[in-house]
């Protein structure tokens, strides 16, 4: 299952790539506090996360694997629901548009086995959305921390 989406960000390309490298920054910035992130070392993290549809949380295993900072981050993810596997990669990368305006690129690429393996179809929508919310919150976020920066 591919995912992606590309957002501008009013905000400096340092201030979006100290959010999004960050796991627990992200995650507040992103999400309505649905993630619990739970660092193993610098680039290993524990990440509960509601899963849709699902009355308990999904747990996976997230390494990051590339760090060019300021301007991308990569990782991958490991876990299991239902029983199936979940494994994925994804990645953002950061391009200045300006001083206060960035780009940011994303994708991932995920796989989902056993029972939720037949379901990947149905869920590609779901996940995309959720995912283009989230970016939207992060977009948010940080518009409105660059503005009170600038006031």
């Amino acid at each position: 299952m591919n995912l992606s989406g590309e957002t501008e960000i009013a905000a400096s390309r340092q201030r979006v790539w100290d959010t999004i490298s960050n796991p627990n920054r992200a995650a507040a910035s992103s999400s309505s506090g649905q993630a619990q992130i739970e660092k193993i070392d610098d680039r290993h993290y524990k990440v509960t996360v509601a899963a849709p549809g699902m009355p308990m949380g999904v747990t996976l295993d997230m390494q990051v694997t590339e760090l060019d900072a300021p301007s991308r981050i990569a990782a991958t993810i490991e876990g299991a629901v239902m029983g199936g596997p979940i494994n994925g990669t994804g990645s953002i990368d950061l391009t200045e548009l300006g001083p206060k305006l960035t780009r940011a690129t994303w994708v991932a690429d995920a796989t989902l086995g056993g029972l939720l393996g037949g379901f990947e179809p149905m869920l590609q929508g779901p996940l995309q959305q959720g995912a283009d919310q989230g970016f939207v919150s992060l977009k948010t976020r940080l518009e409105a921390e660059e503005a009170a920066a600038g006031a």
